[in-house]
């Protein structure tokens, strides 16, 4: 599938749901992104903890959304995303389920970066009938490569 045909799929999602990010993408047509389109970047918006204790993709950026242990509002979060993407670049965003990487998205394109994708079910997803993460829906339960440290 081409690049535009991925982007325009994503944005009729969010449009759809009313949103006002660039748009929502599986994990495979944001993997698909981060592999051919030349300009794609992954942001990963999960705390220091999580890519510790649950793996991350490589060669992502990393910027938490919220700061580690008590998930409060990172005040720095602006500066430090302008440190690694400007505001005409393609962001990818990725977090544990979406949730975060969703906030994150819809406050980037209030701030102009008109670019923010969110990645749907983020790295690991909702918990399956057992409360396992990474089987329903996300970056692990797709089979897409990531890694511990």
């Amino acid at each position: 599938m081409a690049h535009q045909d991925i982007l325009e799929r994503a944005a009729q999602r969010a449009r759809a749901a009313g949103k006002k990010h660039a748009g929502d993408l599986t994990p495979e047509e944001a993997h698909q992104l981060l592999r051919e389109h030349p300009k794609a970047k992954l942001v990963d918006v999960r705390s220091h903890p999580e890519l510790d204790f649950a793996g991350f993709v490589e060669g992502c950026c990393h910027v938490p959304w919220q700061l580690y242990p008590g998930m409060t509002a990172n005040p720095h979060f602006d500066e430090e995303i302008r440190r690694v993407a400007q505001p005409d670049e393609l962001l990818l965003l990725l977090c544990r389920t979406g949730g975060r990487s969703l906030a994150a998205a819809e406050h980037l394109a209030e701030q102009g970066y008109q670019h923010c994708f969110n990645i749907l079910g983020g790295m690991e997803g909702k918990p399956d009938a057992s409360g396992q993460r990474g089987k329903v829906e996300g970056w692990k339960a797709s089979g897409l490569p990531w890694k511990h440290k």
